[in-house]
């Protein structure tokens, strides 16, 4: 399925996004984590795209959208989701978020319900404050592609992961950007805030939850507990996985995705 990159003007930024897969499909859009990109979803979106029409957005402060100087809050990227939602006229849809993503699904889905036919979470930020505290005792105020491997190796890939040393050259390469720099530490702190369980509780649409067994960054009693918060979801632990079993066991992701929205 061929994917094409596309850019859109949001509230006067210039957005980068990916569409692949038929518009007669059911809508997935895909929201990546901290300092992530559209090309986080490698592993899986051209699969996705067979059976779904796909967007996958850079959010603002990130990839190859603009790095407006504004504070990066969930809520300011919740509200971004809704006004993109609303400019492609790409809804209702499936959020599907990842880590910090999965924050901002959430967050979206209370902010404009209408827009919003459920939610799939993978290992969402959110739940506490345990991923903000690691990748600032991990990276510290001097980042370098050694500090960058010790994190991963120790907080986010799993058994079935590999070091993608490419990737981490890339991610240190945007953490030299100073607008970059600036936006993915404005997010930081703000994925330090967990939602309140009240919150939570206010979800009504239907919920996959996905979680790897082995993520210590945001570990699995936050998927626990995230499940026991929002009413009727459904949480399915990858074995072996870690932070990204989008990235680490994406054949399973696949299908449980294409289960939960398609039944089969």
């Amino acid at each position: 399925m061929v994917s094409m990159e596309k850019f859109v003007q949001i509230r006067g930024l210039r957005i980068h996004y990916l569409e692949s897969g038929k518009a007669s499909k059911p809508r997935l859009l895909l929201i990546h984590g901290l300092g992530g990109s559209i090309e986080s979803w490698a592993e899986i979106i051209s699969d996705l795209s067979r059976d779904f029409h796909v967007v996958a957005v850079d959010l603002p402060g990130c990839g190859r959208s603009d790095k407006p100087a504004v504070s990066y809050t969930i809520e300011y990227f919740s509200d971004f989701i809704c006004s993109f939602m609303e400019s492609l006229k790409f809804h209702p849809a499936f959020l599907v978020g990842h880590s910090m993503g999965g924050m901002i699904a959430l967050k979206t889905c209370l902010r404009c319900l209408e827009k919003i036919e459920g939610l799939i979470l993978q290992d969402a930020a959110g739940l506490s404050e345990t991923a903000a505290a690691k990748i600032r005792q991990y990276m510290g105020a001097e980042w370098s592609m050694e500090r960058l491997k010790k994190f991963y190796r120790d907080c986010v890939l799993g058994r079935l992961g590999k070091l993608d040393e490419a990737r981490l050259e890339e991610s240190l390469r945007m953490l030299g950007d100073p607008s970059f720099r600036r936006a993915y530490l404005s997010s930081l702190d703000s994925i330090s805030k967990p939602i309140p369980v009240e919150e939570l509780q206010k979800i009504q649409v239907p919920t996959l939850i996905i979680w790897g067994s082995d993520d210590r960054l945001t570990p699995l009693e936050d998927g626990i507990k995230l499940s026991r918060a929002i009413p009727g979801s459904r949480l399915v632990v990858i074995d072996g996985a870690g932070h990204s079993p989008h990235s680490e066991a994406a054949d399973q992701v696949i299908r449980e995705i294409k289960k939960f929205i398609l039944k089969t």
